[in-house]
């Protein structure tokens, strides 16, 4: 992370249950309490596609999402509710080169995660805190720490 400018971190994050929008909420206040070096994009607060759409709003609300993961430095990929969308996005970032960041919340230590996304991250956090933690270390450091995940795959 750069110390000399904002970060733009893209949040990849269902929220189409209680649960999924509790956890969003508690992800995008995480980033908003570090607004002073990050700019957060949530995208649930730039474009809301709602499911009668027509296809060109359907279309606009795609595109717009793709353009703002390519513009990103980091994309946070919340994969604690496998939301295929969410998956869908980290593919976009890795294509896209940018830095992945994975949160899966409740993660026990030992678990398995996907070796697609683990190999394709520079961290996985498995909690608020841990996430955190990571950021302000990377604002500490004046740059991305790459912490490959190095435990058991699936």
């Amino acid at each position: 992370m750069s110390t000399t400018q904002k970060q733009v971190v893209y949040l990849a994050s269902g929220w189409f249950s209680p649960d999924q929008d509790d956890q969003l909420t508690r992800l995008e206040k995480v980033f908003d309490d570090r607004s002073s070096y990050i700019d957060l994009r949530s995208p649930r607060r730039i474009f809301v596609c709602k499911p009668d759409a027509s296809q060109d709003v359907q279309e606009d609300v795609f595109r717009g999402n793709v353009k703002h993961i390519e513009e990103a430095d980091i994309v946070l990929v919340n994969t604690s509710y496998r939301d295929i969308g969410t998956i869908f996005e980290a593919g976009v970032a890795f294509q896209a080169g940018r830095s992945i960041v994975y949160f899966c919340e409740g993660l026990p230590p030992g678990a398995n995660f996907n070796l697609m996304l683990a190999r394709s991250g520079v961290k996985v956090c498995t909690s608020i805190e841990q996430l955190t933690d990571y950021l302000d270390r990377c604002n500490e450091h004046g740059e991305l720490i790459v912490e490959m995940y190095d435990d058991n795959i699936e």
